[in-house]
C-alpha cells in the first residue's frame, strides 16, 4: 500500500502517489495520527454494478476526510479509489472522525437475494433466512423440538389400564391348558372321583373337553364321546361348554388386541416420552396389585358366593349348575377350580411383582430418564434448525 503525501514521518515510504487497495473487503486510509478508518460504502454504478457495495471518494475527499474534516472533493480528480467496506445503514461514521464529509457520504445498502443482512450468514445469532423471516411470529426452534405432553399422557394413562388386563388374561390362558390339567389329576391330593372315573379316563376325556374350548369344532365334538356305551354329556353339559368355549376365543382375541395395542402405546412413549413406559407399567402393575388383594380377600372369605358372582358375569342363571353325578363335576370338581383360580392369582402376582422391580424409580433410573430426554430434545432441536435452513 502506498502512503500520502510526504511528510510526518513517512517520507521513507513507497514513493507513489497513487492509493490501491487489492483487498476484497475493505480499503483503508491512514492519516497523520497513524490510524486506520473504515469508510463507508456505496455500490459503484449504480444498480446491477455488482454484488458488493461500493462508496466512491477521489483524493481530495479522501484528504479532507483525514485531515480537518471541512474539505470537499476536488473537482477534475484524475483518479477514484473504490472502497468496499461493508457498513450498516444505521451506523454512520462518527463527524469528528471523518469529518463534514461524512455528512455527504451516501450510503446505500443492498441484501443478497438470500435474504441475508448484509455480511451476516445464515446460522448466526439474529440472523433469519427468508423462511425465518417468514416464521418470525411463528414458534421458536427451542419451542417446536419440546417434546409432546398431551400425547404421552393419555398414551400412559392408556397402558397403565390395559396391560395389566393383559397380564390376567395372558395367566387365564397359560391355566387353561394341557400341561396344567396334568398337573392337577396327578397333584397329591386331588380328590378321587366317587363314581369311577380313573386318572387315565379324567386325562383322557378332561383333555377332549380342553381342546373343544380352543379349536373350531361345533358342538358334535363333545355330544360324540362316550363312557362304556353312554354318552358322556348331557345336552346342558354341552351347550355350558359352548357358552365357555365362546367366552374364551373373546378372551383369547381380546389378549391378541391387547397385546398389539400395549406394543403400539409402548413404542410412543418410547419415541416421544422418555420413561414413559416404565412409569406407565408400575403404575399398571401397583393397581393391580390392589386389585388382587382385594378379590383375594373375597376369594378367601366366601368362595362360593365369589365363584358363583363371576358366572354369573358371564353365564345365564340356570346354565352353569350341574349335579355332582354330571361328567362335568366329575371332571372338574370344585376343587380344580380353586386351584385354577390360585394359579391364575399366582401367574399375575409374579407378573405385577416383576413389573414393578424392573420399573422402580431408582435414582439411577430417573437420572438415566433424564439424560435421554435431553438427547431426544437436542437432537430434535437439531432437525428443526436443519430443516428451519433447509439443510436436510
Amino acid at each position: 500500500m502506498a502512503s500520502q503525501t510526504p511528510g510526518g514521518g513517512r517520507a521513507d515510504r513507497a514513493g507513489s502517489d497513487d492509493f490501491e487497495s487489492g483487498l476484497d473487503y475493505g480499503a483503508f486510509v491512514e492519516d497523520d495520527a497513524d490510524t486506520t478508518q473504515a469508510l463507508p460504502r456505496q455500490r459503484v454504478g449504480g444498480p446491477g454494478a455488482g454484488d458488493h457495495p461500493t462508496l466512491v471518494m477521489d483524493r481530495g475527499g479522501i484528504a479532507a476526510a483525514g485531515g480537518s474534516g471541512a474539505g470537499a472533493h476536488a473537482a477534475g480528480a484524475s483518479e477514484d479509489i473504490a472502497f468496499t467496506r461493508a457498513t450498516p445503514a444505521a451506523s454512520a461514521a462518527p463527524a469528528g472522525v471523518l469529518g463534514g464529509a461524512a455528512a455527504r457520504l451516501p450510503v446505500r445498502e443492498s441484501a443478497p437475494a438470500g435474504g441475508y443482512a448484509p455480511d451476516r450468514y445464515p446460522g448466526e445469532a439474529g440472523v433469519a433466512g427468508s423462511r425465518g423471516v417468514a416464521e418470525a411470529d411463528g414458534p421458536t426452534p427451542e419451542e417446536q423440538a419440546r417434546l409432546p405432553k398431551a400425547g404421552p399422557r393419555i398414551a400412559q394413562v392408556l397402558l397403565a389400564v390395559l396391560a395389566p388386563i393383559m397380564l390376567l388374561l395372558g395367566a387365564v390362558r397359560l391355566v387353561a391348558s394341557p400341561l396344567f390339567l396334568w398337573l392337577e389329576y396327578h397333584r397329591p391330593g386331588f380328590p378321587e372321583d366317587d363314581y369311577g372315573f380313573t386318572t387315565a379316563d379324567r386325562m383322557h376325556y378332561g383333555s377332549a373337553g380342553l381342546d373343544y374350548l380352543g379349536n373350531a369344532a361345533g358342538s358334535r365334538y363333545l355330544s360324540s364321546l362316550t363312557h362304556e356305551g353312554q354318552p358322556l354329556f348331557t345336552a346342558a353339559e354341552v351347550s355350558h361348554m359352548t357358552d365357555v368355549k365362546i367366552v374364551m376365543l373373546a378372551a383369547t382375541a381380546a389378549l391378541v388386541v391387547l397385546t398389539l395395542v400395549c406394543a403400539a402405546l409402548a413404542w410412543y412413549l418410547h419415541r416421544t416420552s422418555p420413561g414413559g413406559v416404565r412409569r406407565a407399567l408400575f403404575a399398571g402393575a401397583v393397581w393391580l396389585l390392589i386389585a388382587l388383594v382385594g378379590l383375594g380377600v373375597l376369594a378367601a372369605t366366601g368362595w362360593e358366593a365369589f365363584f358363583a358372582g363371576f358366572h354369573s358375569l358371564f353365564f345365564a342363571d340356570g346354565t352353569w349348575t350341574f349335579s355332582t353325578a354330571d361328567s362335568l363335576i366329575r371332571l372338574y370338581p370344585g376343587q380344580f377350580w380353586v386351584d385354577a383360580a390360585f394359579a391364575v392369582a399366582l401367574l399375575t402376582l409374579a407378573g405385577a411383582l416383576l413389573t414393578l422391580v424392573l420399573g422402580w424409580p431408582s435414582r439411577r433410573r430417573r437420572e438415566l430418564t433424564q439424560d435421554r430426554r435431553a438427547q431426544l430434545e437436542a437432537t430434535r432441536l437439531r432437525w428443526v434448525r436443519e430443516d428451519a435452513y433447509g439443510a436436510r
